[in-house]
């Protein structure tokens, strides 16, 4: 899987959405702009990974889980870090996206998940 995800990557953002169910919703329903190519990895990676189609759907976890899978490609903490900043504009902006009790990603919140993860 990770070889076809970044293989697809190359081509993930395009003004307008891409093919990926999630990301047009993502497009036909926010609010306000920015940080769609982030946002479009994350909709890759959950359509492929889970089947998700819907952003109602996406858990704080799914975003933690792509972070983890780049580190492993070797994106840079600091770039991570951007990717989580990103996120957190987007669901701020969009909060009708996601459902009520969605929380919102933290670079704190990354590295606890992290930590867990690296424990079990």
């Amino acid at each position: 899987m990770k070889k076809d995800y970044f293989d697809a990557l190359e081509e993930v953002y395009t003004k307008g959405g891409i093919g990926n169910t999630l990301m047009c919703e993502f497009h036909e329903k926010r609010e306000a702009g920015g940080s769609e190519s982030q946002f479009a990895k994350l909709a890759v990676y959950v359509e492929w990974k889970y089947g998700i189609t819907c952003t109602k759907q996406l858990k704080t976890e799914h975003i933690y889980e792509l972070l983890e899978l780049l580190r492993e490609n070797g994106f840079k903490d600091t770039t991570l870090k951007g990717y989580i900043s990103a996120f957190r504009q987007v669901c701020k902006w969009n909060k009708h996206l996601f459902l009520e009790n969605f929380e919102s990603p933290s670079n704190s919140g990354f590295e606890k998940w992290s930590e867990l993860e690296m424990s079990n």
